[in-house]
C-alpha cells in the first residue's frame, strides 16, 4: 500500500558505518566457578534484557576458561546501575567494557 516505499528508504539508510579502525566495544562478564549458579545466570539474563542497547555481551566462564558470546537479543547499554547489579551477582570487577 501507500507509504511502503518511504519505509524501504529509511531501512537502507539505517546501517551506520563504524569509524575506521575502531572495534566495537563489548561487555565482558566474568563468571567465577563459585558463582556459576543457575539462579544467578537467570537473574543475569533478566538484567541484560532490562538494559537493551548496542553492545554485545560476552560471558567468560572462569572454570572452563571459555568465552561465550551471547546473541543479539542480549545487547546492552552499559550503566553504573547495570554494572552494580552484575557485580552483586558475580563479584566486584566481574564486568568490564573493552
Amino acid at each position: 500500500g501507500p507509504g511502503t516505499a518511504a519505509a524501504g528508504e529509511a531501512q537502507q539508510r539505517a546501517p551506520r558505518q563504524e569509524p575506521a579502525g575502531r572495534k566495537r566495544q563489548r561487555v565482558y562478564i566474568k563468571l567465577a566457578a563459585a558463582r556459576e549458579q543457575l539462579a544467578a545466570l537467570e537473574r543475569l539474563k533478566q538484567l541484560l534484557a532490562e538494559h537493551p542497547g548496542q553492545l554485545n555481551t560476552v560471558l567468560f566462564y572462569e572454570r572452563e576458561q571459555r568465552l561465550i558470546a551471547l546473541s543479539d537479543s542480549y545487547r546492552v547499554k552499559p550503566s553504573p546501575e547495570l554494572f552494580g547489579e552484575i557485580e552483586q551477582l558475580f563479584g566486584e570487577g566481574a564486568v568490564v567494557v573493552k
